[in-house]
């Protein structure tokens, strides 16, 4: 079964979410059209089968990590979202959108890490010129880690497809 972390930037700003209301702001995520269903990519576990392609378990990222009480939240995203980089098979990066500092990260620490990597772009957004967006880190990783795939698409439907297709090597 591949273990899949999904990064990527959230439809919805992190301010106009609450606890009351994150199921409901959260469901048109391109995260729980992966996993089939919004309670399962918003809330921390061990990992979750995707509902349309059973060899795939979703392992993170998740919108409330599991929570350690003597780290603040951040510092507890950071960990709990590295643990995850470290325990799967396969790192799907979602540079379709502007400033995705943390996505950036991942996939820094990903390439660290000798992980598979899909990252895919907007080819509005990203080219290997000196005006694109991402085109640094990219080439930064793809020079720490040859097990890095580039794919520019048009829309989140094609990165769900990707998704949906992924059979073990």
């Amino acid at each position: 079964m591949i273990k899949l972390f999904y990064s990527g930037t959230y439809k919805v700003r992190h301010e106009l979410i609450n606890k009351e209301n994150v199921l409901e702001m959260l469901k048109d995520d391109i995260r729980s059209k992966i996993v089939g269903n919004v309670k399962d990519t918003v809330y921390a576990s061990n990992g979750v089968v995707i509902n349309k392609n059973k060899n795939v378990m979703y392992i993170g990222g998740f919108y409330y990590e599991k929570q350690d009480e003597n780290k603040s939240v951040c510092e507890n995203v950071v960990s709990e979202e590295l643990k995850q980089i470290d325990k799967c098979d396969l790192v799907v990066a979602n540079l379709t959108k502007y400033s995705a500092i943390a996505s950036i990260t991942e996939i820094i620490y990903a390439a660290f890490k000798r992980k598979k990597i899909v990252i895919f772009c907007d080819p509005k957004i990203t080219s290997y010129e000196i005006e694109g967006e991402y085109w640094f880190p990219i080439l930064a990783c793809k020079q720490l880690n040859k097990n890095i795939e580039v794919k520019f698409v048009n829309n989140e439907k094609e990165i769900i497809n990707y998704i949906n297709e992924l059979k073990e090597e």
